[in-house]
């Protein structure tokens, strides 16, 4: 008989990887569109990153922990994009 762990472990590299997705589409939002198509990308960017955590956590095939592996990796992407959406919003008000 072997014992299953009652708290499932994160996979933290699936996470991480989802971030770092975030993190990269945030950047590239910052840098590259205009500052009138910024806001529109940034959500295009959050979906992606949601699609990117939804195909990450189902190819674990694990199902125990998915709702708390899904919600980290979204909390992230959530923290980052929004991070950057604010700090972009107070750019264009201070005038920079």
């Amino acid at each position: 008989m072997t014992d299953t762990p009652m708290t499932p472990a994160r996979t933290w590299g699936g996470i991480a990887a989802v971030w770092l997705v975030a993190l990269v589409a945030a950047v590239a939002v910052a840098l590259l569109p205009s500052e009138s198509y910024r806001l529109s990308w940034l959500w295009l960017a959050l979906a992606a990153s949601m699609l990117v955590a939804f195909a990450i956590q189902l190819s674990t095939h694990r199902k125990v922990g998915f709702i708390d592996r899904l919600g980290a990796s979204l909390a992230g992407s959530l923290v980052i994009i929004g991070g950057t959406a604010v700090a972009l919003s107070v750019a264009v008000v201070s005038g920079g």
